[in-house]
């Protein structure tokens, strides 16, 4: 029994029994992440895609296989020489795609297809390497897999963090072997889309937790016509504009960038209003923020403190003064820009009434030091 073991041990030790084997830090190269897209689709590692029904996602693909195909930038990123595109949908007919890439100006012949029929058995669990393999045929720069779980085979519980974080890892692999950015593309799951947007992904939480970077489709709710794609995710590199685009002859059009990005999704949903209500909110706080400093530089003296109830502020500077919030929680939100100009603001204390015995609630503002 005693030899056994000791005759394990040294087969792990040597090698034989464990496979996996750590290396040190210092035999590994430097961390430098390309990108197909910068910075919304790294090279060597898969990029989420959430898309409601109807928002356009298919479009949206194809205008970024007709850049790549092509070599022309994408938005906010430089001129690339062109590459091959593979797309590999459990959905859409060959035919349906042409078309929509032939409209968006896309080089057919370096866009490849594997339509829902031709696709039909592939997935990347039990048929791994086929999948791996067919991926390497085509030399991509880009694969988009539509949706991802169409491929994930029959014998993977898509809800179970356990049973799909492997299966990503080796999506991710695929793509560092392959040495192409990966797109795969999710529906969304509408209940838990709010309370985290990066929960909106159909499946395991841990499918987003696993990506390096994650995009979701909005309509802009000013413009029916207008797409807004949100940047969720990123860990390669700083957050991306929300790029916006259009449906145009059946082809995309790049059309700017929005304000709307993940903070003010989530706020949104947390104050059951639209992201374009937040913003309007953002841009109406500032337009107060601005007045109010305004009023506490008039009111302010350099020489001594110099103390208001919130009331006799009002009436001084208007009863708007303060905006839509309590004159304490407005105060506090221009503090920093006060300190900046060299005046601190001690609000909520009480205040003498100027003429009176009585007293109220108000605010001090005096020259630091």
């Amino acid at each position: 029994m005693s030899n056994d073991f000791e005759r394990y041990a040294e087969e792990i030790n040597s090698g034989l029994t464990n496979p996996y084997q750590a290396r040190k830090a210092s035999d590994f190269g430097e961390d430098i992440t390309s990108f197909v897209w910068f910075p919304f689709i790294p090279v060597g590692d898969y990029t989420v895609l959430m898309a409601p029904g109807g928002t356009g996602k298919t479009y949206y693909i194809c205008g970024i296989a007709a850049a790549i195909s092509n070599g022309k930038a994408l938005p906010g990123d430089v001129v690339k020489s062109p590459g091959n595109v593979l797309i590999i949908s459990a959905e859409d007919r060959g035919e349906l795609l042409k078309r929509r890439l032939a409209a968006s100006g896309a080089n057919l012949d370096k866009v490849y297809i594997l339509d829902c029929v031709a696709s039909e058995g592939l997935n990347f669990t039990e048929g791994y390497n086929t999948f791996k393999e067919t991926i390497k045929r085509y030399s991509p720069r880009l694969v988009v897999i539509d949706p991802w779980h169409g491929f994930l085979g029959s014998t993977v519980d898509i809800n179970r963090v356990n049973a799909v974080r492997p299966v990503f890892q080796r999506l991710a692999n695929i793509a560092k072997e392959c040495d192409c950015g990966m797109i795969l593309i999710s529906h969304v799951n509408k209940r838990s889309q709010f309370e985290n947007v990066n929960n909106a992904a159909t499946g395991s939480t841990d499918f987003v937790n696993a990506a390096r970077s994650a995009l979701y489709i909005i309509f802009d709710e000013n413009d029916c016509d207008r797409r807004i794609v949100v940047h969720t995710k990123s860990n390669y590199a700083r957050y991306g504009e929300s790029v916006c685009f259009r449906i145009d002859d059946g082809g995309i059009v790049w059309d700017g960038v929005s304000d709307i990005d993940r903070q003010t999704m989530e706020q949104a949903a947390r104050q059951r209003k639209t992201p374009g209500e937040i913003i309007v909110d953002k841009e109406s706080r500032a337009s107060v923020n601005e007045a109010l400093i305004k009023a506490l530089m008039d009111a302010a003296n350099p020489f001594e403190t110099v103390r208001y109830t919130y009331q006799a502020f009002k009436d001084r500077y208007g009863q708007n003064v303060f905006g839509s919030l309590q004159p304490k929680r407005a105060l506090d939100a221009v503090a920093d820009a006060m300190y900046s100009r060299g005046f601190d603001i001690q609000a909520g204390i009480i205040v003498k009434i100027k003429g009176s015995e009585n007293t109220g609630k108000g605010f001090a503002i005096c020259r630091l030091e």
